[in-house]
């Protein structure tokens, strides 16, 4: 069974997210960022971040807000506004977006999304269609729903994926914020002449519309909303729970699917033991054991919530300490009898207040090892040989030396930028940009870590002689 999609949308102005009715009457809610890092470990799927007034204002999408939210988010995330060019692909990609979302750009120039396919590949085009019913035809609106394009939005949307689009967002004007339900009519006719994944957006309530829109119309792919989610009247943990009642096929949590318990291999003594694992750093934070009913509650929760084996009882993490355990995802192991949770922790795992419970001088010594610029190098030199489908390192080294080199002239112009403003934090993220793309010109060109290093290392040894000649 396919998997539905929960998606919540940021609708994006003046770096504040906003919310309004059939595309009008908006108003500001909250931080983008703080946001997506909600959504990010609350269950979504996916999340979609539009900048809904750069087409409209003639201007590029912000990026600085932007790359703040893609740095915390750990689903993907799918970027629009402003799109016109495969130079826009280009830098929203860049700041951390997996996926692009074009609407007015591709109304102006109908082949942004075959060259953009053909640049990036399809899956990462999304065609992004406000659609409105004007004397009972559905025709598509540019500009965030402001102008009428004339266009007929089913031949629209056809022609889309003839050119490569990999994927349709279907806005409804007519049901946008409304609360009555999702446009089952129009989403209907998009689905009898497409073949891709149809994302519909407009129009959610409640957990009942998501309900009725994947029964009455199995070929949607995922259900978009903003206000019933930013305002807390709908819970995604709880949306997924009754979508999974009803037969519906749901992730967990985002990107994780779902964990069927009762496949999962207890002991004797009905307990499973869980590998507790920081989202981002990756290191161990502790193990602890789970029953039946504290894996619910961590389901649940997306909090982790174990049974302590000393006590005979249910403990969750951080309900006295504050030390809390924010879960992204939990999988089984290949036998049924592990887990490995994947958390973001609010505090120290460890009751003596360290970090985890395995701290001790060889595994730091050990952690320290875990990232080295070997281990860096051979992954992007893998990625030329692999052929990796959505990698950007793929894509650059598809591109060729020339886009090699343009990239590495850009990161190094952004370092001095950075630089020249005295902006440390900025600094080192440039720094290290500019690090990846030379490390790619280096397997490009066929230059190894060791050409390198010797060249550095004759130099030493030319010092030094001079040095011994100046002083005899």
């Amino acid at each position: 069974m396919i998997t539905k999609r929960i998606i919540p949308c940021l609708d994006v102005r003046n770096g504040r997210v906003v919310k309004g009715v059939n595309f009008e009457g908006l108003r500001e809610i909250s931080s983008p960022v703080e946001l997506a890092k909600y959504y990010s470990r609350c269950g979504a799927d996916e999340l979609v971040f539009y900048d809904i007034t750069a087409s409209s204002d003639g201007r590029k999408l912000f990026t600085d807000i932007l790359c703040e939210t893609a740095r915390n988010v750990f689903i993907p995330l799918t970027v629009g506004g402003g799109i016109n060019t495969v130079e826009d692909f280009d830098r929203v990609l860049k700041c951390g977006a997996d996926k692009v979302s074009v609407n007015s750009g591709a109304i102006r120039n109908p082949n942004l999304i075959k060259e953009a396919a053909k640049l990036y590949g399809d899956q990462c085009v999304v065609l992004s269609v406000d659609v409105k019913r004007v004397d009972g035809v559905f025709r598509v609106f540019a500009k965030g729903g402001r102008e009428n394009t004339g266009l007929e939005a089913i031949e629209w949307i056809k022609r889309g994926v003839e050119n490569g689009a990999g994927e349709i967002v279907l806005n409804s004007i007519d049901t946008d914020g409304v609360k009555q339900g999702f446009d089952l009519e129009m989403l209907e006719a998009v689905c009898a002449v497409v073949n891709i994944p149809v994302i519909a957006s407009g129009g959610a309530g409640k957990t009942e519309d998501f309900i009725t829109l994947f029964k009455a119309l199995p070929g949607v792919d995922a259900g978009l909303a903003a206000s019933i989610f930013h305002f807390g009247e709908v819970s995604i943990a709880e949306l997924k729970k009754e979508m999974r009642k009803n037969g519906i096929s749901a992730r967990i949590l985002g990107g994780t699917p779902m964990l069927n318990i009762d496949e999962l291999k207890f002991d004797e003594k009905g307990l499973i033991p869980a590998i507790v694992v920081d989202s981002v750093t990756k290191r161990v934070l502790t193990l602890a054991y789970m029953n039946r009913e504290s894996l619910e509650i961590s389901m649940e929760k997306e909090l982790t919530c174990f049974f302590s084996r000393s006590r005979q009882e249910l403990w969750l993490k951080g309900e006295t300490s504050g030390n809390f355990q924010h879960i992204v995802s939990i999988t089984a192991d290949c036998d049924k009898d592990a887990l490995v949770v994947i958390v973001e922790p609010e505090g120290p795992a460890c009751h003596l207040g360290t970090t985890s419970c395995f701290e001790n001088p060889v595994f730091e010594s050990e952690e320290r090892q875990e990232f080295s610029y070997e281990q860096l190098f051979e992954l992007i030199k893998g990625r030329k040989t692999e052929k990796k489908e959505g990698s950007y390192t793929t894509y650059l080294f598809e591109k060729g030396l020339d886009k090699i080199l343009k990239k590495v002239g850009e990161e190094s112009t952004e370092v001095i930028i950075a630089a020249k403003a005295q902006d440390k934090k900025e600094t080192v993220y440039e720094i290290a940009d500019l690090a990846y793309h030379v490390m790619v010109l280096m397997i490009e060109a066929g230059i190894s870590l060791e050409d390198i290093h010797k060249e550095l290392a004759s130099r030493h040894v030319i010092d030094k002689k001079v040095k011994q000649e100046k002083m005899t």
